[in-house]
């Protein structure tokens, strides 16, 4: 056994300097609404090399995104919000997934996969097939019920799409940050409860 402690220390002490991957920082990301200045509504974590490009002035038009991100100026990635008065007004998030399956074309079954996903009071879709990610995610039911008693801002009860097209090499290089990025997506302010 002392024989074996020199090198057992220093595998220990190998691996205890490997360096942590520093965390993302936060960016907020405004909602869709305000004339001037519009208000930051949702946050997530993003690498530095993300190029961010937000949108000048008002965007009341639900085509425009409310923010894009570029990576290596090839991945695409675009988040809408679709501010709702009524439950009944809400998209289903399979429908967006339905939406981005018809914009592909012609897919393999094989190529694709679907998956429910669910964080920071959303829950919906996470789609992927080779050179296109997306999330279709809405606020489940209570917490919009919540907001609408409390005549809270419509934006907040929005749903949201985050959707990503590029090279497939490219897409699955950042994969991690891709994902890493959709999961943290949340509002700012809490949800108040009942």
């Amino acid at each position: 056994m002392r024989r074996y402690l020199p090198s057992i220390l220093a595998l220990l002490l190998l691996t205890g300097c490997q360096e942590a991957t520093p965390p993302k920082p936060w960016q907020e990301i405004s909602g869709r609404e305000g004339l001037i200045i519009r208000t930051p509504l949702y946050r997530a974590r993003v690498p530095l090399d993300w190029k961010r490009v937000d949108p000048k002035g008002s965007i009341v038009d639900t085509t425009l995104p409310i923010v894009e991100y570029w990576i290596e100026n090839e991945v695409h990635i675009t988040v809408h919000n679709f501010p709702s008065e009524r439950l009944e007004e809400r998209i289903p998030p399979m429908a967006q997934v339905a939406r981005w399956r018809r914009q592909i074309g012609d897919l393999v079954p094989e190529e694709e996969m679907v998956k429910p996903v669910s964080h920071g009071g959303f829950a919906g879709y996470s789609f992927e097939a080779p050179g296109v990610m997306g999330w279709a995610l809405q606020l489940d039911q209570e917490h919009y019920r919540v907001l609408s008693q409390r005549n809270s801002d419509p934006q907040m009860k929005a749903d949201v799409t985050i959707k990503v097209v590029g090279p497939p090499h490219l897409c699955q290089i950042h994969r991690r940050d891709i994902i890493d990025f959709a999961n943290s997506f949340e509002l700012i302010q809490e949800i108040p409860t009942r």
